[in-house]
């Protein structure tokens, strides 16, 4: 038992070491930060160390809903059209789209369905690239509509809650559009997904 208490000391001084360290090195950057970024990290360290895979931390996904007696092809259709017109409510235009083979074979000769569509609204990123060029990064908000080996389709759009809050508070205005855009591919996403607008 004595030991243990020994043990236990030490990995409270090592902590408590630490722990203070980060303190006075990023002491004010942090007491400056979004008040929801820390959670953010502390959820995206989680996802991360529970799957070993860091896109599934910052990428929210669907199933898309295959009605019986509608083919694959009519299913995505729908989604596609479903998103582009929940995008146009929020004034993101669709700007460019792809689809891609997979294994050298688009869907049409046996290969798995990958189609990648882009949004994009000049007004709201001409706004945020005034603030920070970085944020191209970001733009256009990107959908994925993936076929996986079972031959199920899913959609994908990336999280932007850490482009949101991830870093110092965003002025006003920009906090805004953010939570607009972000709401709108959330939508897009879900409604397309379901198949019902």
């Amino acid at each position: 038992m004595n030991l243990f208490k020994k043990i236990l000391t030490i990995i409270g001084a090592i902590t408590l070491f630490f722990g203070l360290i980060v303190l006075f090195k990023y002491g004010s950057g942090i007491a400056k930060m979004d008040s929801k970024a820390l959670g953010l990290y502390m959820e995206m360290a989680d996802t991360v160390l529970k799957t070993g895979d860091p896109a599934k931390a910052m990428v929210m996904k669907k199933k898309l809903v295959i009605e019986e007696g509608t083919s694959k092809e009519e299913a995505i259709q729908n989604a596609i059209e479903i998103m582009d017109e929940v995008g146009e409510e929020y004034g993101l235009a669709k700007v460019d789209e792809k689809t891609m083979p997979r294994g050298g074979k688009f869907m049409k000769d046996g290969g798995k369905y990958t189609h990648i569509r882009s949004y994009c609204s000049p007004t709201i990123a001409d706004k945020f690239l005034n603030y920070s060029g970085e944020y191209i990064g970001f733009m256009p908000c990107r959908i994925g509509i993936v076929e996986d080996d079972n031959g199920d389709i899913w959609i994908y759009t990336m999280k932007l809650d850490m482009m949101i809050h991830g870093g110092y508070p965003l002025p006003e205005e920009l906090l805004k559009y953010a939570e607009d855009v972000k709401k709108a591919m959330e939508l897009m996403v879900e409604k397309g997904a379901s198949g019902e607008i």
